[in-house]
Formats: C-alpha cells, structure tokens, sequence
C-alpha cells in the first residue's frame, strides 16, 4: 500500500476547489477558497467562502463539524492560505490553532501583503504541520482574478468575442441598431453566466452604437457586473440601454454629460487603458470583461493587455463584415457547446481548464 500523501492530499484539494467555485459570483474581491475537514478517507466537514464581509472557509467547515473537540488526526485542506490578520473577519489561522487541528494542508501560499506566509507561519509556531503547495498551478489557475489583482495592481482581464464561421464580428452594412446574434440561445445563457463571474465589464462607444447592448445579467440569477463605457467624444446617445439607471455604469469620457444619470471619470489627455485600468483597481474591481468592438479588442491585444480571451465561434455565414481579431502564440482549449465552438486561450503559458 502507498505511504505517499501526496495522492489524497491532491484528492482533497481538487475538492477545495470545487467548493471554492461555488463562491465565483459573490466572493469578489475577496478571494474563492475552499476547505475541507478529512479524517483518513472520510470527510468530516467542508466549506467555502460565500461573499465578501462573511465567514472565510475555514471558519464555515469547523462550523459544519461542530464544536466538539478536533480528531488529533484530522487534516484540514484548504486551496489558499489561510489569513492572520483581523479584517472583517478574525484571524483564520488562531481559530485552527484554538480549535486544535494539527496538520494543515494548503495549496497556495496568498500574495496579500495582510496575509504573505503570515498565516503559515503562525500556525507552524503553534506547532501544527503544514504542508504546501500541493496542485499549485491548479490553485493559480482558480485564483487568477485575485492574484493578478495582487500581484499585477489591474483587474484580470478577459476578452470576450463572438466570430461567424467565416470569421466576422458583424455583417455590414448594418441595417438596424441591435446585436447581430452569432451564437446559440444555449451558449448566450453561458455568456451571462461569464457576467455574473466577473466584476465589470466594458465596451467602447461602437458598440453602444452599433449593437445598443444592455450588458446586463438576464438569463441566469447572479451578480450584475458594472458596466464601464469608453466614449472619449461623448458620442453615445443618452437612451442608450447601458444608461439605464437598473444598474450601475461609469463613463470615462472627455466630454462631461452633466444630464446622464452614471458615474462619469473626465479623462485628460492620457492612455485609456491604463486610466481604466487604474480607476478599477483603485475600486478593488479584480476581473474585468471586455465584450467590445474590434478596435477596442485590438488595443487591449496589440498591447498584450489580456490575461483570458473566449471566443466563440458559430455556425452563421456573414460573407462579409468586421473582421474578427487574431490570436497566436497562446495557450488554448476548445469544447464545442450547443453547436458553437469555444475556444478558451490564455496568454502567459502554464495551467488552463475550463471553469463552466
């Protein structure tokens, strides 16, 4: 019989990380973590942490166990660090040493500087075993909005865009104000749930143009992300969908539109990525989608600005149109759904799976 750990403690992390997805729509900014409660082959207890400001999983899977006293035996996986600091929330690390757990496994040390191997630390002066980095590229990859944000000070960007199957964004001449569909009813439920998993998401004033998109979660029950218009020019007209008032959008603009009823960032004479780019971050935004026009994803990509692209490719012929953008170089994964094909890339070589 193996004697090697390493085989259950993979096991019991890929299911922290099950559970930590559970918190994609509602943890952010804070970071989706999982944790699970294991004595020999038997789950004790597990947890995950649901939204921001509430209990971290660690604390949600010593709650599920009860408050009877800690196997000596037991081991708790969980996929990120846990914290010793005082948030909005106590230490996690003191209450798995209150609590008297003895070995401690965890997939990936956490890059906030409030937690930076503090965390491990502590509970190793306590005398608990740690073990870690067990599945670190997997828990990279679960965890890539929070690190980038972290480590990178920007949003973890995805591009997001829907080609025919000759390759076109549209066919022109456009003939009416609203979104040409490429993809299936299937797959737009799919593109919706993306929304709700991600905390903003912009579009360029083309667009707003062109297709007069609400970007708004509608087919699914999840978080509304919020929305965010590139119109240097003050080019969109005020009735357009994404200026409704059902949900929050910030204009960076040039031009200020005292009458529009949205949060507007005035921009000077500067790079617009990098202002929105920086406003985001400044607002603890971790993720953000862009679902714009070929000019916008052409800036955001001739300026290697991307971390994710998905895109879809349906089965429409448009014969002529917008070019759709080109990707090269990248890691990549494909699955065809509802008769579309998606193609999932990233950019910097290294772990990639489908999330959904």
């Amino acid at each position: 019989m193996a004697t090697d750990r390493s085989i259950p403690n993979e096991m019991w992390m890929r299911r922290c990380l099950q559970l930590a997805r559970l918190g994609a729509s509602t943890t952010a900014p804070n970071p989706m973590v999982g944790a699970v409660l294991v004595q020999g082959d038997r789950i004790l207890a597990e947890g995950w942490h649901v939204r921001t400001g509430e209990a971290h999983a660690e604390v949600r899977c010593l709650d599920a166990f009860g408050d009877g006293p800690v196997p000596h035996d037991a081991v708790l996986h969980v996929n990120l660090e846990p914290c010793a600091h005082h948030g909005r929330t106590p230490p996690c690390a003191d209450l798995l040493i209150a609590r008297g757990v003895k070995r401690v496994v965890i997939g990936l040390r956490d890059p906030f500087p409030a937690v930076a191997s503090r965390g491990i630390q502590r509970l190793r002066e306590a005398g608990v075993e740690v073990t870690e980095g067990v599945l670190p590229e997997e828990c990279r990859w679960a965890q890539r909005r929070f690190l980038t944000s972290v480590e990178n000070g920007r949003p973890y960007i995805v591009l997001k865009w829907a080609a025919s199957a000759d390759g076109f964004l549209d066919r022109l001449p456009r003939t009416a104000r609203k979104v040409q569909r490429i993809s299936t009813p299937t797959t737009d439920v799919l593109v919706h749930r993306w929304r709700t998993e991600e905390e903003a998401i912009l579009v360029g004033s083309n667009t707003v143009l062109h297709d007069d998109p609400a970007l708004t979660v509608r087919h699914i029950v999840g978080r509304q992300p919020l929305r965010v218009v590139l119109d240097r020019q003050g080019r969109t007209p005020m009735a357009s969908k994404v200026y409704d008032t059902g949900t929050d959008t910030l204009l960076f603009t040039t031009t200020p539109r005292p009458t529009l009823p949205v949060e507007q960032v005035i921009m000077a004479q500067e790079n617009a990525l990098d202002r929105i780019l920086a406003e985001l971050h400044g607002r603890r935004v971790r993720s953000l989608l862009v679902e714009g026009g070929a000019e916008l994803l052409g800036h955001f990509i001739a300026r290697g600005l991307w971390d994710e692209a998905r895109v879809i490719h349906g089965q429409v012929v448009f014969g002529n149109g917008t070019h759709a953008p080109l990707l090269s170089g990248a890691a990549q994964v494909e699955r065809v759904f509802s008769g579309d094909r998606i193609v999932l890339h990233r950019r910097e070589p290294g772990f990639i799976a489908w999330d959904w």
